[in-house]
């Protein structure tokens, strides 16, 4: 008699461990499916808390760029002036490496149809810009504790 009580016990625990495991689980598979990779607006860029740094864009080069970052998963913003009608593309300086290789993906890609100087000014700028950011920002601060 004892024994099956101890059985039971142990099998609705057993059942709580798993259904505690699977709702977590299922919490971390939810917050994974609602991470934004790619184009995005600049708000949620600037919610990453992340340096941006940006550069100019003209409508013809704007969409073989726009995939090429998309497939090197870059956060993006595009934004436009309306004043002067000008295009920026925003992204973090942390993925300056990535943009670099995504233009020149997108020159060797496009050379033959369109004049390549188009992309090579705006893979320049780029690296220009974030050059620039990254001399004037702080180090990040260290951490303390254990990181789980």
């Amino acid at each position: 008699m004892v024994e099956e009580t101890a059985i039971r016990v142990q099998i609705n625990a057993a059942k709580l461990a798993g259904q505690g495991i699977f709702g977590i689980l299922q919490a971390v598979a939810s917050m994974l499916q609602a991470r934004q990779y790619g184009q995005q607006s600049i708000q949620s860029l600037n919610r990453q808390s992340q340096a941006l740094a940006s550069v100019e864009l003209n409508d013809k080069t704007l969409p073989y760029v726009r995939r090429q970052l998309k497939e090197y998963s870059v956060d993006f913003a595009i934004t436009k002036d309306k004043d002067t009608g000008q295009l920026n593309l925003w992204f973090k300086g942390q993925d300056v490496d990535r943009i670099q290789t995504a233009i020149e993906n997108c020159i060797a890609a496009r050379g033959k149809e369109r004049p390549t100087s188009l992309l090579q000014e705006l893979s320049e700028r780029a690296m220009q810009r974030t050059k620039e950011l990254n001399q004037h920002r702080p180090p990040p601060a260290q951490e303390r504790g254990e990181r789980l």
